[in-house]
């Protein structure tokens, strides 16, 4: 008899949390291109939101945009709303869109991760923080883009490979093994 593992949605989304923490800490401020800097709370928002959807998407993608914006410069609240609203928007339709599906996964993770760094940029040329939106756009935003989405390709591509597991409690293997033995019974 095998038993659901119904822990094993909470160890990976903790495991890919912690990941994307210590990669946003450690290795973020470290890699750089023009001023642009990876994003790695998107990347964990827009995974979760694909992944989990609805509401836990959605609680993901505040929290890691108000640890993000903690561990900023930006203004507290900014990032923790952008990736709020993205987190909803990706995650409103299917549950696990992930699992097996690379090429639209990846495309949708760009145009999140297009769209959140853009607005990030044209929010912070209204608050002052920069003193001309092209540059910050030239010079932040589209590098931010291109580094944000080159580190996203193993997320998603080790979440796209992941299979998608049966909700019964006895699982595929289970059912075809009483299957069998009910046509032996005939």
């Amino acid at each position: 008899m095998q038993v659901a593992d119904r822990n094993k949605e909470l160890r990976t989304t903790a495991l890919l949390a912690i990941v994307c923490l210590i990669l946003q800490l450690a290795l973020a401020p470290n890699i750089s291109l023009a001023q642009g800097h990876i994003n790695f709370a998107l990347i964990f928002a827009a995974l979760m939101a694909l992944k989990v959807g609805g509401r836990t998407g959605t609680i993901c993608g505040f929290c890691a945009g108000l640890l993000y914006d903690l561990s900023s410069t930006s203004p507290v609240g900014l990032m923790a709303l952008l990736l709020t609203v993205m987190s909803y928007i990706l995650g409103r339709e299917v549950h696990n869109r992930l699992s097996g599906n690379f090429g639209p996964s990846m495309g949708q993770m760009a145009i999140a991760i297009s769209i959140v760094s853009v607005l990030q940029q044209v929010f912070a040329s209204i608050l002052g923080q920069s003193s001309s939106f092209l540059g910050s756009f030239g010079f932040i935003a589209v590098p931010t883009i291109a580094l944000t989405l080159l580190a996203s390709l193993p997320f998603v591509y080790g979440y796209s490979r992941q299979q998608v597991s049966h909700a019964s409690l006895g699982g595929e293997r289970a059912f075809r093994g009483a299957k069998r033995a009910a046509k032996h019974l005939r």
